[in-house]
C-alpha cells in the first residue's frame, strides 16, 4: 500500500509535461481496452457464426437455399459475403438450383464478374472486422516513445535540480529520476497489451480471410463446372 501511495504522490507531484504525457497515455489505454473488448466480442460472434454457416455451405450446392439461411448468421463474414454476391448476381446463381440448370450456361464474362464481386465483398468484410485495429497499432508504436519523451524530460529536469541545489546526493536525485521513469512504465503498460491484441486480431483476420477464399473457390468451381456445359 505504501508503494502505491508513493507512486501516486510522484504522479501528483510531477511536472506539467509528465502529467500531460500520463493523461495522453491514459486516454490511449482507455480507448485501446474498449477496442480490444469490442473487437474480441465481434470476433467471437464472427467465428461461431462462420463455423455454422460454412458447415452448412459445404453440404449444399443449392445456392438459393444457402442464400435463404444467410440471414441467420448476420455476423458471419462468409455469410455476409455470400449474401451480397448472390443478390448482385441472382440471375446467375438462381438457375443452378433446379433442373433448368442444364439448360442454363454461365459465360466467361459472368464468371469473371462473380469472381470480382467475391473479392470486393471479401475485402469489405475483412475491412469491417479490422475496423479500428489501426488504433491498437498506433498505441503500440507511439506510446513507448511518449513514455520515453516524458522520461527524458524528467531526467533533464532532475539534472537541472541537481545543478540548482548543488548536490548529487541520492536523496536529492532519486525522486526526480523515479518521477521521470513513471512515464516510461506507463507507456509500456499501454503499448504491450495493445500490440499483443493487435497481433492476435490480425492473425484471426487472416484465418477469416482464408475461410472467405475457400468459400469463394467453392463457388467458382461450381460455376465453372456449370460453364463447361456451354461447350458440351
Amino acid at each position: 500500500m505504501l508503494s502505491e501511495i508513493s507512486i501516486l504522490d510522484l504522479i501528483l507531484d510531477s511536472g506539467v509535461v509528465a502529467k500531460t504525457v500520463i493523461i495522453v497515455l491514459l486516454f490511449f489505454s482507455i480507448f485501446s481496452w474498449s477496442i480490444i473488448g469490442e473487437r474480441w466480442w465481434y470476433l467471437r460472434r464472427a467465428q461461431g457464426e462462420s463455423r455454422r454457416f460454412l458447415a452448412f455451405f459445404k453440404t449444399q450446392t443449392d445456392f438459393p437455399q444457402i442464400y435463404t439461411v444467410t440471414s441467420k448468421w448476420p455476423h458471419s463474414p462468409a455469410a455476409v459475403v455470400f449474401h451480397e454476391v448472390y443478390e448482385k448476381n441472382t440471375s446467375i446463381f438462381a438457375p443452378l438450383a433446379s433442373s433448368v440448370a442444364l439448360s442454363t450456361s454461365v459465360s466467361q464474362d459472368q464468371l469473371e464478374a462473380v469472381y470480382r464481386d467475391l473479392r470486393l465483398a471479401s475485402h469489405r468484410a475483412l475491412g469491417r472486422f479490422e475496423k479500428r485495429l489501426s488504433v491498437l497499432a498506433t498505441a503500440g508504436s507511439v506510446c513507448p516513445f511518449l513514455g520515453l519523451f516524458g522520461t527524458v524530460w524528467g531526467v533533464m529536469t532532475a539534472f537541472l535540480d541537481i545543478s540548482t541545489k548543488g548536490s548529487t546526493n541520492i536523496v536529492v536525485v532519486a525522486p526526480g529520476i523515479a518521477e521521470a521513469l513513471i512515464t516510461t512504465i506507463a507507456g509500456l503498460a499501454v503499448a504491450i497489451p495493445a500490440m499483443v491484441a493487435y497481433n492476435y486480431f490480425v492473425q484471426h483476420s487472416r484465418v477469416l480471410g482464408l475461410e472467405l477464399e475457400e468459400m469463394a473457390t467453392s463457388v467458382m468451381n461450381i460455376l465453372q463446372l456449370r460453364g463447361s456445359h456451354e461447350h458440351v
